[in-house]
């Protein structure tokens, strides 16, 4: 029986991913590779992440987005990482990064990035005529 967690995302832009996965201090490959589960199971990922050299979670395109995969199992091994919010921290980061480049194209500069206390983050962005 597969370990593997499964979820669909709204990633589309690989490179927007990188960078959010490289912001968050992970070490991304864009090599077809797989993941091996707790049970010994194989999954098929286009994205492999690692941390520490272990491969821990990676992405597969489906045609239309990215989905994530990982097993949870395998995470008591990583104590800094906290899997229950991964994915939720990769989405704000890659929804972050994708409002600075939409920004960036239409002209604007990023002037200040700040997390704040609630876990949203405050991002100022300014244009001059």
């Amino acid at each position: 029986m597969s370990h593997f967690s499964r979820i669909k995302t709204s990633i589309t832009n690989l490179n927007i991913l990188k960078q959010s996965l490289k912001d968050l201090n992970f070490e991304c490959d864009i090599e077809k590779s797989h993941l091996r589960d707790s049970s010994g199971n194989l999954q098929y990922v286009d994205i492999i992440i690692k941390k520490n050299n272990a491969k821990i979670m990676g992405f597969l395109w489906n045609g239309k987005e990215y989905i994530f995969i990982t097993d949870f199992d395998l995470w008591q091994h990583h104590n800094d990482i906290c899997p229950e919010n991964i994915i939720e921290r990769i989405l704000q980061q890659y929804a972050i990064n994708s409002v600075i480049e939409v920004s960036n194209i239409e002209g604007f500069k990023t002037i200040e990035t700040k997390k704040l206390t609630d876990g949203s983050v405050k991002l100022i962005v300014q244009k001059w005529n």
